[in-house]
């Protein structure tokens, strides 16, 4: 049994990530030159740029697939108990994936995380299905100090 406080605090990090989410949902994938150019300085809640190259017609406050994996995840401890399954894991993104497609959103996940989630269900450990992957999703500076999103 999960105390009030350790729930409270449960809800109050998902709550955070979907927050965030949504307020990075119209900057994603942009570079800081053309956050700037777009929308000037972020700090509430927008709409998406209606040619932004991921989340066009994205209304403010929109979460996007980062949010629903988090919560994916979520469910994922709660109905084990804690407990994680790597393959039960693996078929709920793919199951998430499809549902996704079916509302007209594609590409959700990422190529190293595709890769990972076939080896695995192909009998590879699951210790061994990610090592290799080549984007991870998050913003990174390249060499010339811009950043971009590695996905």
């Amino acid at each position: 049994m999960v105390d009030a406080r350790m729930r409270d605090r449960a809800l109050g990090a998902l709550a955070g990530v979907a927050l965030g989410d949504a307020m990075g949902m119209p900057t994603q994938t942009l570079t800081r030159e053309q956050i700037k150019a777009i929308y000037g300085t972020v700090t509430d809640l927008v709409d998406a740029s209606p040619d932004h190259p991921v989340s066009a017609g994205l209304k403010a406050g929109t979460i996007t697939d980062d949010t629903e994996q988090s919560l994916l995840l979520a469910h994922h401890l709660i109905d084990r108990h804690g407990a994680f399954d790597e393959e039960t894991w693996a078929r709920t993104l793919l199951e998430w994936e499809r549902d996704t497609h079916a509302r007209g959103v594609n590409d959700l996940l990422g190529p190293s995380t595709k890769r990972a989630i076939e080896a695995l269900l192909r009998g590879v450990p699951a210790a061994e299905t990610g090592r290799f992957g080549t984007t991870n999703g998050a913003g990174h500076a390249d060499r010339s100090g811009r950043h971009h999103n590695a996905a």
